[in-house]
């Protein structure tokens, strides 16, 4: 697991050229996981699974901080635990993605998207989750609502404070539970909804390392949202997202793809 992990991490990519080693390799591994890779006018990669109903999308998207320029990955062992230490963001979300798509759906369809684009424009923060507004067209051309989206991406511990009062300005001990011990979190819901439909996963998987909360932002769940119930969901890693030092427990990944395995 690690090792296919650093094999990601090590392979960067640039949403705003959509150009990167990481695409190719995505594309290399899936093939040889059984997986047929389509990747569509705007990049981004489509392996579809199964049948019938119900159908989930779940998507990962490929691209890196552009402000980030050290891209390695380093494992340690702290205690009985193996910590993971680099760019997580968002290797790992391609990772469990990748895995999701080997295995298939256990029923009905799974469509799972590898988005070329999530993060900020370089030069425009404004503009953000291009690929995703590309997944959501392509799929309403193709008369396709699915019954559920999830984007998977790695998130931040527990909020000290409600979303609207976080000050971002602040050092991040004041903003973050640095202690926090749930390994996943499912937010990114903007609208009843999709609270709803997340709220009942939640339940029904019954683990307290599973937390629930209201968290959103302009990402790839709350452009989701617009076409289906939608919420974006992944392990807790601790650390700004825009620098290169990003930890996380390797367990995490272990809970995060078992839950996702459920839906």
């Amino acid at each position: 697991m690690v090792g296919w992990i650093k094999h990601i991490a090590k392979r960067p990519y640039d949403g705003d050229k959509r150009k990167g080693p990481r695409h190719a390799y995505i594309i290399s591994e899936l093939k040889r996981r059984g997986c047929r890779p389509v990747v569509d006018q705007h990049s981004n990669i489509w392996v579809e699974k199964g049948s019938g109903s119900p159908t989930v999308l779940f998507s990962s998207h490929l691209d890196v901080d552009p402000s980030i320029r050290r891209t390695d990955l380093k494992t340690e062992r702290s205690g009985n635990r193996i910590m993971l230490s680099g760019v997580l963001d968002n290797a790992v979300g391609c990772y469990i993605n990748m895995l999701l798509a080997q295995r298939g759906p256990r029923k009905g369809r799974a469509i799972y998207v590898f988005t070329a684009s999530e993060e900020v424009h370089k030069r425009n923060p404004r503009i953000f989750a291009r690929s995703a507004r590309e997944v959501v067209n392509e799929l309403r051309r193709r008369s396709l609502e699915p019954d559920l989206c999830v984007a998977i991406d790695v998130t931040y511990p527990r909020l000290l404070h409600p979303q609207h009062k976080l000050d971002w300005s602040r050092p991040y001990p004041e903003l973050f539970d640095v202690n926090d011990t749930t390994h996943c979190y499912l937010d990114g819901f903007a609208k009843p909804r999709s609270h709803k439909v997340a709220r009942f996963y939640t339940l029904r998987f019954k683990d307290p390392k599973i937390g629930l909360r209201w968290f959103h932002g302009h990402d790839e769940a709350h452009v989701y949202g617009r076409l289906s119930p939608s919420f974006a969901f992944g392990p807790v890693v601790y650390g700004y997202f825009d620098r290169p030092d990003q930890t996380m427990p390797l367990a995490h990944v272990k809970t995060a793809l078992r839950f996702l395995r459920s839906v």
